[in-house]
């Protein structure tokens, strides 16, 4: 063979493996502690945790669980199946439909005051970009159902820190109150 064609073989060999390394993945868990420093008169702190696993080139499964604490505490877990569109092998649109359950506990903040809870159905989508090798941001809307419905927003970064794990930050518009949530990203 020709050292020239040899060139090219080797790097349509290779193409494949460098445009699924720019790709984002859908392979996750992460976890992280959040802070709302004024929802409904509340400092809520607490866990957020979520993961992805791809079921295919465009379907994957994901889900979350955020527990927020103080006088009274908040628990939201979602559970759905999303959709990805890639604009290009840097940038996806994604969209997906979850079922959210959640339980507001009002027993620490007066003598008789119960808790309420509420499932139903949600809608989640949003935009994800690999600036360069180390950084990825995007933004996220979701918009859930219910007796307890809210609508919310968020934008997040992460930060490769090492090849599967990355540094991650986010703001989150929890219902028109602000919330940041700061953690770790693992990827599978």
């Amino acid at each position: 063979m020709k050292k020239g064609f040899q060139g090219w073989l080797l790097a349509a060999t290779l193409l494949p493996v460098a445009v699924s390394a720019e790709s984002l993945s859908y392979n996750f868990i992460e976890g992280g502690l959040a802070l709302y420093p004024s929802y409904e008169s509340q400092t809520f702190i607490g866990v957020d945790t979520r993961g992805s696993i791809a079921l295919n080139d465009n379907v994957f499964a994901f889900g979350g669980l955020k527990f927020l604490t103080d006088d009274v505490d908040l628990t939201a877990l979602h559970i759905g199946a999303g959709y990805r569109h890639g604009i290009d092998p840097k940038t996806d649109l994604w969209g997906g439909v979850t079922i959210e359950y959640q339980d507001v506990d009002y027993s620490g903040a007066c003598n008789f005051c119960g808790s309420v809870d509420d499932t139903a159905l949600g809608l989640r989508g949003g935009i994800r970009h690999q600036v360069d090798e180390k950084l990825e941001v995007g933004g996220g809307a979701r918009i859930i159902t219910g007796d307890l419905d809210y609508v919310g927003l968020t934008a997040t970064g992460r930060y490769a820190i090492e090849r599967n794990l990355k540094l991650f930050g986010e703001v989150d518009l929890y219902d028109g109150e602000l919330g940041l949530i700061g953690g770790l990203t693992l990827e599978f």
